[in-house]
């Protein structure tokens, strides 16, 4: 890709850091294009006494590649399931990209959801295992299992005070 005149200059200065007139100072001291460029000035002096450009026409050709910027950080891709995919036929295909980010939101939250629940689900198993032997049915462990550590059933519905009889009678 060849570059511009003026982009080309603009880069050389700013390479070495010169203005313009600081650049063409110079440019008396050279005669010819070649004597110029060994020296590493910018300019030279034609015979007419005019101020040019010591730059060949293969010098423009050149692409100047353009300083790397500073990462502002990594870049994540994320590569979706195969379930994921955008469709190219039928209706889900119709579907803007915002609703098909929308509903993998929500799929994405119901796995969250279920891992949760499963992995409740090991730790009631791995803690039922180990103290079966002290409840009558599974469902009574769970219940113990919920109401936690240092309660038993009996605590768990508190103290009575008897039926209504007995309250009415009190007041």
């Amino acid at each position: 890709m060849a570059v511009t005149l003026r982009k080309y200059l603009n880069s050389k200065l700013k390479e070495k850091g010169l203005t313009l007139k600081e650049a063409k100072k110079n440019a008396s001291k050279y005669k010819s294009i070649a004597a110029a460029k060994k020296a590493g000035s910018l300019y030279y002096t034609n015979k007419d006494g005019k101020v040019m450009a010591a730059v060949y026409a293969e010098d423009l050709k050149k692409s100047i590649k353009p300083k790397a910027r500073p990462d502002s950080g990594k870049i994540t891709v994320t590569v979706l399931a195969p379930a994921f995919t955008i469709p190219t036929k039928g209706a889900q295909a119709k579907r803007s990209i915002g609703e098909r980010e929308a509903t993998s939101k929500q799929v994405n939250k119901v796995k969250k959801i279920a891992e949760k629940g499963l992995a409740k689900a090991t730790k009631f198993d791995e803690w039922y295992k180990k103290n079966k032997s002290k409840y009558k049915s599974r469902a009574r462990a769970m219940e113990a299992y919920k109401m936690g550590v240092g309660k038993t059933e009996s605590t768990r519905y508190g103290k009575s005070m008897g039926g209504m009889a007995k309250r009415k009678a009190k007041k």
